[in-house]
């Protein structure tokens, strides 16, 4: 192996490392920096000192508690909607790739009109007709992110089914599911996989982006904080008390440049 290789899985491991750490510290936040997130303290906003490393928002509550507590929200809906998009963006890829011509059509003019859509405007206008809560982020961004998973699963499918083993198969008599079980899949999920860890990245991102906007619902004292709602909390004080604003958007920062740059190691792997 030589250490251009060492060094790109190297940098790999220590991705997954952060990340880990990232969900470890949200399960054990109260242990970690000795505050329940949730207690008020009616001296109100303090600033960072030994007792509060990262200080105190305008409720006194610790912001380290909170900003790894936050974790749980924003990792937990990033990964449910990566997985709600990719299932649903490889069903409809699959039945583009396998459709007759008279379905293929109006399946791809469907995909094509969602890909012209951004994906931050399509999750927004959903969540406001849906109403607020964290299951309308969940669907929102399943909405806004599946059909470019549906386009790339639909190429790649058209591709494995002219391959001559795929061919023979269909020869012996091998139906849609049996191809799509033993020859198309298996050839797909090794390519599934970079889009899963840079698309939490995006999901994480549109529910920080989605929280921050008000459309997680009103944050009450007792619910799990995001990130995206910490930050939209800590933006009314940001020039009087920046440190309630700076945590949770460093730690966002580093989460999804993580997942991102494992993508991208995946991809170079792919090519």
């Amino acid at each position: 192996m030589t250490d251009k290789l060492k060094f790109k899985y190297t940098s790999v491991y220590i991705n997954i490392l952060i990340i880990l750490i990232i969900i470890l510290s949200s399960v054990f936040a109260e242990e970690i920096s000795g505050y329940s997130p949730f207690e008020i303290n009616f001296s109100g906003m303090s600033a960072p000192d030994s007792s509060h490393l990262c200080g105190t928002d305008f409720l006194g509550r610790d912001i380290l508690g909170r900003t790894l507590i936050g974790g749980r929200i924003s990792v937990i809906i990033g990964v449910l909607a990566r997985l709600g998009s990719i299932l649903f963006g490889l069903l409809i890829g699959l039945l583009i790739g396998l459709s007759g011509s008279r379905i293929k059509p109006l399946l791809n003019s469907v995909v094509e009109i969602f890909l012209a859509i951004p994906s931050l405007l399509l999750a927004m206008g959903l969540a406001v007709s849906l109403g607020e809560g964290y299951l309308t982020i969940v669907v929102s961004i399943i909405a806004g992110t599946w059909a470019p998973v549906a386009k790339f699963v639909s190429v790649q499918t058209n591709t494995v089914k002219k391959y001559d083993y795929v061919k023979s198969a269909r020869v012996i008599g091998a139906g849609n599911l049996r191809v799509v079980s033993l020859y198309i899949l298996p050839a797909l999920l090794p390519l599934l996989l970079p889009l899963m860890t840079t698309g939490i990245a995006t999901s994480i991102m549109l529910e920080s982006t989605l929280s921050f906007l008000g459309l997680a619902g009103t944050a009450s004292i007792n619910t799990l904080p995001s990130w995206g709602q910490m930050i939209q909390e800590g933006s009314k004080f940001i020039f009087d008390a920046p440190w309630i604003i700076l945590p949770p958007s460093i730690i966002l920062t580093i989460l999804i440049l993580c997942f991102n740059s494992i993508g991208d190691k995946l991809v170079q792997d792919t090519i």
